[in-house]
Formats: structure tokens, C-alpha cells, sequence
């Protein structure tokens, strides 16, 4: 039977874009994994979203703690998922995966003894700030801002570590949920993290810092699963600074990784590794739906490239006609419509 989308993904997200102001990361994951906001007077008694084809109901406070708090810790990751599903387990939405999610990759492997023995090989690494409210670290300013803007980026330069023009972010192990560089991961010797501190001084310290760390940087990515990861490790402070990525895409995790890339609001270049030479093919899944609307719903782009993949020899390029489509659509003004639209599983860009 042929899947036709009552709502689009675009459609999805307009329903919360006047609600969900303070929590557009979260709109953005929920519209891709098919929900819509029940608004008032809909749903009087709470607030939150429904999903479009089993109607499972979560609540708004569930939504923003699973879909937009850090996930530096698998541990901390998976407990945002206790307690409520997205979807009833027969739901055809489970197509679209979140990396890690309970629910949609194998549960039986998922707490217990496993999350025990996780936690024990990946050690915690949590600073304890035992003593310190965070009224008090808001208040912290470093005595570095006595010193002129220059000579602080200097320092910043001469401490922080210098990440190549080109890093690749690799997943600490398949059911990891940290991400670290390739650099780091391949290093043999124990990895010294001391001169991060810096960026723990304040929060004024932090944001002047880590903006030298993203400005030059493109970000490479072997599935969208991993730029998934890496962009709640890095949260939204991280996200604002994220300019430029190279991901391999064409996986399930593929829509809720380009929902979340939309909110990169600094993100001028991408380099698209798609294994198929167009967007979408006869009777395709909703996965692959959902994955290239919210691919052709990023905006703003100003360099949109098309890198080869080892593992398809027929791959999107530039000769390909979809190419065009997926520029045109990347490279429009923020806040203008798209002009692409599905025609159940076709594209129409007629309009």
C-alpha cells in the first residue's frame, strides 16, 4: 500500500513554530519523527504533541528533557526516554530512528547490566560542583576580561587545542552516545583535557573561546547518526557556532539529524555524500520522506557541495538533476518558503 503524508514535514513544524518559541530544537526533532502540537483548546489539561499516525500523546516537559538536554552521557541520554514513547510500538513513525532511542534500536539491549557495564568502561567524567549553585557560576567573571579583547584571544589561541581544517567526529562505540574526535579516539596515550579548562572559568570565557574553536573548522561526519550526536553533545551554545559540515547521509536517523542541523543558525557550508543519484525513487519509505524533506528544508546556506561515497559508485553529484533542486532549496534566504513540494512520494517543483 502506497504511504500518502496527511502532513508534510514542513506542515509538521508550522504547527509549533507560534508555541514552542523557547524550545525550537525540540519542534523541529518532533516535527521530523511525525508529530504535531495539540494546541489549547485541543488538549486542555497539558500540553504537547501527538504523533500523526498512532496519536501517542507526550507531554511538552517530557518532549524539550529527551529531545534537547545534553547527551555527553549515554547514561543521562537514555533516561530523557524513560517513562513515555513517542510512539506506540506498532507505529509505522518508528521508521525515522533516534540514535540510541530505547524504543526504536533493539530494547532488550538497552539498562539493566548493560547500562552498568557502559557507564564502568566509559568512566564519568562529570565535574562535581559540589557547593556552587548555578546563581553562583552565572555570577563568576573571570579577572581575564581586564585584559583588552585582543590579548585575551591570544591566550585562547596559545591554550586551546587546535583542531584540523577538517575533523571528523566519530562515536565513542556503537551504543555510545559520546562522540569525540578521530584524533582523540585513535590516540593510543591517555588524553589530556586540561587546557579545556578555560572554558569552565565562566560563561563569558566559554562563548569567546569556543567560537575560535568552530570559526575554521568543517565538521565530517560518517553518518547522520553521528552529526546527530555530536550536535546534543555540543548543545545549543555549541549549535549557534557550528559553520560548516560534511556528512554522509541516507540512514533512518537522517530526518531528526537535518531537524537539528536547522537550527545551526551560523551553518554556511555542507558537503552532502548522498549514495543515490536523486532525492527520492518509486515507492520509497517514510524514512527516506522525511530524511530529504528535512534535508531541503535547511536554509540560508551559502556553499552547498556534493562529495562521493565509498560506498555507492552512482552517488548524488553535480550532474545529477536533484543536485540542482537540493542547491536551490539550501541556498534560499532564511524564513522563505520552500519551493519543493511532495506529491505523495514525488517531488514537485512545478510551483
Amino acid at each position: 500500500m502506497a504511504y500518502v503524508a496527511r502532513y508534510t514535514y514542513a506542515e509538521r513544524l508550522a504547527t509549533f513554530r507560534e508555541y514552542w518559541t523557547d524550545n525550537q530544537a525540540a519542534a523541529h526533532q518532533l516535527a521530523a519523527i511525525g508529530h504535531i502540537y495539540d494546541r489549547p483548546p485541543l488538549e486542555e489539561l497539558e500540553h504537547g504533541s501527538r504523533c500523526i499516525s498512532c496519536s501517542a500523546f507526550v507531554k511538552k516537559e517530557s518532549s524539550v528533557k529527551a529531545l534537547e538536554s545534553s547527551c555527553r552521557h549515554s547514561s543521562a541520554y537514555e533516561k530523557g526516554f524513560e517513562s513515555f514513547n513517542f510512539h506506540h510500538p506498532s507505529c509505522i513513525r518508528l521508521q525515522v530512528r533516534i540514535p540510541l532511542d530505547p524504543q526504536a534500536v533493539f530494547p532488550g539491549l538497552h539498562g539493566g547490566r548493560f547500562n552498568e557495564l557502559r557507564r564502568r568502561f566509559e568512566g564519568d567524567n562529570r565535574r562535581s560542583d559540589a557547593g556552587v549553585t548555578r546563581s553562583q557560576r552565572a555570577s563568576q567573571k573571570s579577572s581575564l576580561f581586564t585584559l583588552p579583547t585582543e590579548l585575551r584571544l591570544e591566550i585562547y589561541r596559545s591554550i586551546l587545542p587546535t583542531l584540523d581544517p577538517e575533523t571528523e567526529i566519530l562515536q565513542l562505540h556503537r551504543d555510545s552516545a559520546r562522540v569525540i574526535t578521530s584524533a582523540g579516539y585513535h590516540k593510543a596515550a591517555a588524553r589530556n583535557t586540561s587546557a579545556l579548562n578555560v572554558l569552565r572559568t565562566c560563561r563569558a570565557v566559554n562563548d569567546e573561546a569556543m567560537d575560535l574553536l568552530y570559526a575554521h573548522t568543517t565538521f565530517t561526519f560518517a553518518s547522520t547518526k553521528v552529526l546527530y550526536l555530536f550536535l546534543r553533545s555540543i548543545g545549543k551554545p555549541g549549535r549557534d557556532l557550528v559553520k560548516a559540515v560534511d556528512v554522509h547521509c541516507g540512514g533512518r536517523e537522517d530526518a531528526i539529524a537535518f531537524a537539528l542541523l536547522a537550527c545551526c543558525e551560523s551553518l554556511r557550508s555542507i558537503c552532502i555524500r548522498l549514495p543515490r543519484p536523486m532525492l527520492l525513487f518509486s515507492r520509497a519509505p517514510i524514512w527516506v520522506v522525511d530524511g530529504m524533506s528535512c534535508l531541503l528544508a535547511l536554509s540560508g546556506i551559502e556553499d552547498v557541495r556534493f562529495g562521493s561515497c565509498a560506498s555507492a559508485l552512482n552517488g548524488m553529484s553535480d550532474a545529477q538533476p536533484d543536485a540542482a533542486v537540493i542547491r536551490k532549496e539550501l541556498t534560499r534566504l532564511k524564513g522563505v518558503p520552500m519551493v519543493t513540494h511532495y506529491l505523495e512520494r514525488y517531488l514537485d517543483t512545478a510551483s
